[in-house]
């Protein structure tokens, strides 16, 4: 058997962040070395107590884990929790126990220092939340960059509009400092935007395919159901993107999505477009003017970024996987 590869992930559950755990574990490919919390869809302490919750729910928590990370932006101020999508507590109407194992010591960003340190060029790094944590661990040590395998990520809206303000997508957005830190840093990473994970939608048929699978789906069915109705609600019709999961299916086979090589710069001064991501093509068929040195500098660090669905059904495969790993509640 080809050996399980580690990876850490980093969240801010958030009910497609549980969902997004359930399916990494689902798979079977990797070697969860870490589960590290970030504020984002609900303040820090709720996503930290979310993560507990999810591991014990998950059977996980006595072997992973479960990092405290930052709880505010880097230099803002703390942003809107999106509990209008994600309930009051994060997970639609659960409340779920917390873990009884013990809390580290260790923040996020220390945990994800240590690992890549202890996985040089082998670590791979899923956020799936703001990139508070990883522009943390790089403004303490610039050479995590260099040691990390691989960073993907939820985040950005390469060509198509945002979903929090008409440019800028919620998880950069919410930090768009951190945002610029990690993609100005050299950090191989692999953007997972609004153009791919709206090309991968979960409706009623998906949800009936989950409840049959038996009651170790039951919690990601009742998120779901919540998920979809808040979707619903605000104007997305009877379906609801995998965000989240889509990220972490990526980490493992990029075919998901499709690919293009470029840099990411994120707009951080104006308020008007705060967390716009602005893709800049390697490949670009012209050159509109010639920049400053500083931005001429910036556009050499490059990553791969998603222009929409690829050719492997994501869908398809998050509701095959899913219950290869049920929850206990």
């Amino acid at each position: 058997m080809t050996p399980r590869r580690p990876i850490v992930l980093d969240s801010d559950p958030g009910i497609d962040d549980a969902l997004a755990l359930q399916y990494l574990l689902g798979t079977g490919l990797w070697d969860l070395r870490a589960y590290t919390s970030v504020g984002g869809n609900l303040p820090g302490d709720v996503t930290h107590r979310n993560a507990r919750a999810l591991a014990r729910a998950l059977r996980i928590d006595a072997d992973v884990p479960v990092h405290r990370g930052a709880g505010r932006p880097l230099t803002r101020l703390p942003y809107a929790a999106a509990s209008a999508f994600h309930g009051a507590r994060g997970l639609g109407v659960e409340s779920l126990p917390d873990s009884t194992a013990a809390r580290p010591a260790e923040s996020s960003a220390q945990a994800l220092l240590r690992l890549s340190r202890e996985y040089e060029g082998e670590l791979t790094v899923c956020a799936t939340g703001p990139l508070t944590n990883v522009a943390l661990a790089l403004l303490e040590d610039p050479a995590f960059a260099r040691r990390v395998g691989s960073l993907v990520f939820m985040g950005g809206a390469a060509r198509v509009p945002g979903n929090v303000t008409p440019v800028a997508e919620f998880n950069a957005w919410t930090d768009p400092d951190a945002a610029e830190v990690v993609l100005s840093s050299g950090i191989p990473f692999t953007m997972v935007d609004l153009d791919a994970s709206h090309g991968w939608l979960l409706g009623p048929r998906e949800l009936a395919a989950l409840e049959s699978a038996g009651p170790g789906t039951g919690l990601a069915v009742r998120l779901l159901r919540f998920y979809l109705e808040a979707y619903r609600s605000h104007g997305g019709g009877d379906s609801c993107p995998l965000h989240d999961p889509l990220a972490v299916g990526v980490c493992a086979d990029p075919s998901f999505v499709t690919l293009a090589e470029g840099a990411v710069v994120v707009e951080c001064d104006s308020e008007l477009t705060r967390g716009q991501t602005v893709f800049v093509p390697t490949a670009a068929e012209r050159v509109h003017y010639a920049g400053s040195p500083a931005l001429t500098a910036r556009i050499r660090r490059t990553g791969r970024v998603a222009l929409g669905p690829g050719p492997r059904d994501f869908t398809q495969d998050f509701v095959a996987t899913l219950p290869r790993w049920p929850a206990t509640v």
